[in-house]
């Protein structure tokens, strides 16, 4: 069901609990003034007749049925009793009948009829008139809500189609404001996004293209190199090939190193102020629910608020990778610390696992390094993402394990 449906609907059924929750009772007690009301006229209609009947019998003049039909209203019959002579008059009532006296005192009772369901249809009329304004107020509500679910889904569905757009790789879509303050910020990140995507498959195509570029002519010396090696035959000159060889693997390494500096250079200048206190927490809370199912606790213990300069994502990214390690190789209780010394803080990571095997702990740290049921990227690029915002990430203690990430303090 679509948003525009289910608001339409929402709205709908909404209303529709407003007029049965207000129109029962009003009906009923519009039902019940309509009932007192023609009881009221009835009992009015008895005393009226019953102060003629009482003028004629002080004059000493007979009442008879002449003298009463024009006294009842059209389809009411009433009885008047002087004495011992009971006069009717009006028309014969059949069925349920509302009887009402005369409140006055006179020589004679006077009692007037009227069928019930005079009553009932007035009644009737009262429950069919609130059930037309009930579904009138439904019909209007109803078209509301569907004219601002109509103002509401065409703004998403052009946010869908410009992040559809973006997902095909045109980078320059952007979405329209609406409006509306809530898809209008939706809106602006995603354009941000789109911004800071673009931005990146730029660095990306001119990092490849100035590799392709500058590569080109020292693998070609190493290749020729390796060629002339392989057809020396002079030991002395077979080594001096080599050895041009490894001159030119060195200045390969070398230019390969300036490229990747000059690509971290490119995103250096994005680090942002990032709460490391809170991001730290937000992202425990994300790992609890799993460290809970596998009967461990995850602690985080800071000393307060605690900034950092980093860029964006890098935190949550590297802890996401401290914390998965933990929970996959590690045992008993996690802990995050968290603090803050002259210009830099830290964040640690450690559990009460066995320890890193091995001689070598570093090695984990390593491309490819991991146990069997690890892809051996996750450190490695924790590592990575740790230098590129100029701090670092190592494993501060193997026994039980501890991992320390270390970052720039935020000194404003």
């Amino acid at each position: 069901m679509t948003v525009r449906r289910r608001l339409t609907t929402s709205t709908a059924l909404i209303a529709l609990a407003a007029v049965l929750v207000l129109g029962i009772p009003l009906g009923a007690v519009e039902g019940a003034r309509v009932r007192s009301e023609q009881t009221g006229k009835l009992e009015r209609e008895a005393d009226a007749a019953a102060s003629v009947i009482d003028d004629r019998l002080q004059r000493g003049a007979t009442p008879t049925t002449a003298n009463v039909a024009p006294l009842v209203r059209p389809g009411h019959r009433l009885t008047v009793v002087a004495g011992e002579r009971r006069i009717e008059a009006g028309a014969r009532l059949t069925g349920d009948v509302v009887t009402t006296r005369a409140g006055t005192t006179g020589a004679a009772a006077v009692t007037a009829l009227a069928p019930t369901s005079e009553i009932d249809r007035r009644v009737r009329r009262s429950w069919l008139l609130i059930a037309l304004l009930g579904t009138g107020g439904i019909a209007v509500a109803t078209a509301l809500a569907a004219i601002q679910a109509l103002r509401l889904s065409r703004p998403l569905e052009r946010v869908a189609r410009t992040s559809a757009r973006l997902g095909d790789g045109d980078f320059s879509a952007r979405s329209p404001r609406s409006g509306v303050p809530e898809i209008d910020a939706i809106g602006q990140a995603l354009d941000t996004s789109a911004g800071r995507i673009a931005e990146l498959v730029a660095r990306e195509r001119e990092f490849s293209s100035n590799i392709s570029h500058q590569l080109r002519t020292p693998l070609t010396a190493l290749r020729l190199r390796l060629e002339e090696s392989a057809q020396a035959g002079d030991p002395a000159a077979l080594r001096d090939e080599l050895d041009a060889a490894l001159r030119e693997a060195d200045r390969l390494e070398a230019m390969i190193a300036d490229l990747l500096a000059h690509a971290r250079s490119a995103t250096a200048q994005d680090t942002i102020a990032v709460a490391l206190s809170s991001t730290a927490r937000e992202h425990a809370a994300a790992w609890s629910t799993l460290f809970a199912r596998a009967g461990r606790r995850l602690v985080v213990d800071d000393s307060g608020p605690v900034g950092v300069l980093a860029s964006r994502g890098t935190v949550g990214q590297v802890l996401d990778v401290l914390l998965d390690n933990a929970l996959r190789h590690g045992a008993g209780t996690v802990t995050v610390t968290i603090d803050q010394e002259a210009r830099f803080a830290t964040l640690t990571v450690g559990d009460e696992g066995p320890g890193i095997p091995g001689d070598d702990p570093e090695r984990i740290f390593e491309r490819g390094a991991t146990s069997a049921d690890g892809t051996g990227i996750g450190l490695h690029l924790a590592r990575a993402l740790a230098r590129a915002d100029r701090g670092s990430l190592r494993l501060s203690r193997t026994i039980p394990p501890c991992f320390e990430l270390r970052l720039r303090a935020d000194d404003s």
